[in-house]
């Protein structure tokens, strides 16, 4: 809910953007010697595109700080979980997880606390991917081979959440889930 202002906002000054744009580009065309039209074309557009700088640098000014990379950023987790993915298994830990022989177990995770996923893979690329108890995407980060990506979030109801793959990663790719409880 709180990126419906942020869609608005974008879908709003893209518009204005494309009108005004098309209106420079038709009217800022050299006109003949006979016919009464613009003289130096370029300084209008000098300007547009002056304006349309500032805009949207304070567009990703005030949107910048509440993307998800920020969100979070100065809280310390309650809670670490480390995830590696490998064909077709997701493996879930609050140790870290040894490549060589990976084990998982049972996560429980606390309601309306930050959990930080640390999320890599042992194989090929994998969608690291959580829906809640109405099968609804609520987030989701890349596991990739030699890199953790970390992923934090807070949830908000408790009940048991499905981690599923959403980068088609092999023949049995739709079987590749998990899940957690959040209490």
């Amino acid at each position: 809910m709180q990126q419906q202002p942020i869609l608005v906002l974008f879908l709003a000054l893209a518009g204005i953007t494309t009108i005004v744009f098309t209106y420079i580009f038709v009217s800022s065309k050299k006109a003949a010697q006979s016919e009464k039209g613009m003289s130096n074309p370029l300084k209008k557009r000098f300007w547009f595109s002056l304006i349309l700088f500032v805009i949207l640098s304070i567009f990703t000014t005030a949107t910048l700080p509440d993307s998800p990379y920020y969100l979070f950023a100065d809280e310390t987790p309650a809670k670490v979980v480390h995830v590696a993915a490998r064909q077709f298994t997701f493996f879930l830990s609050e140790k870290a997880i040894d490549p060589a022989s990976p084990t998982g177990e049972d996560i429980e995770l606390p309601a309306d606390e930050l959990v930080e996923f640390r999320v890599t893979s042992l194989d090929v690329n994998h969608g690291f991917a959580i829906y809640n108890n109405s099968n609804r995407l609520i987030t989701q980060v890349q596991a990739m081979p030699g890199y953790v990506n970390r992923l934090r979030y807070k949830f908000k109801e408790p009940g048991q959440y499905d981690i599923l793959c959403l980068e088609y990663c092999g023949m049995a790719h739709q079987a590749m889930r998990a899940s957690f409880t959040v209490k």
